[in-house]
């Protein structure tokens, strides 16, 4: 019985970890000089993970602003990797550059990013 009840558990505790690890969205973002590229324009509402690698030659960072969020990263040099994780509501976002007093923006490296419902399928 106690054998039983311990793989029980240890399933139990098994699926809750993959069940979570599965609901967590990865989103690569790669920036360069006044470019802004993401590996999807659409997620499922909740725990979001942008993968932040600067494959340029000057600073760069991002900030993610949207429904009830305006959060960034830290300001990553040329070559570095950093990620930043938000949980995010269904609606429209605007993911963008906001160094060298928005002039990275303005030059291009912004992205409209929306987030759908978790029931639906994006």
């Amino acid at each position: 019985m106690t054998r039983f009840l311990l793989a029980a558990a240890l399933t139990a505790s098994t699926l809750a970890a993959f069940s979570s690890a599965a609901s967590a969205q990865d989103v690569k973002v790669t920036l360069s000089e006044w470019k802004m590229r993401t590996s999807v324009d659409t997620v499922k509402a909740g725990t979001v993970t942008f993968q932040i690698t600067n494959v340029g030659a000057v600073d760069h960072s991002i900030q993610v602003v949207g429904p009830g969020v305006d959060k960034g990263s830290r300001q990553i040099g040329a070559k570095e990797v950093t990620t930043l994780t938000l949980t995010l509501k269904p609606g429209t976002y605007e993911i963008f550059c906001p160094l060298a007093e928005g002039s990275h923006k303005m030059a291009g490296m912004t992205r409209a990013f929306v987030v759908v419902p978790a029931a639906s399928t994006p």
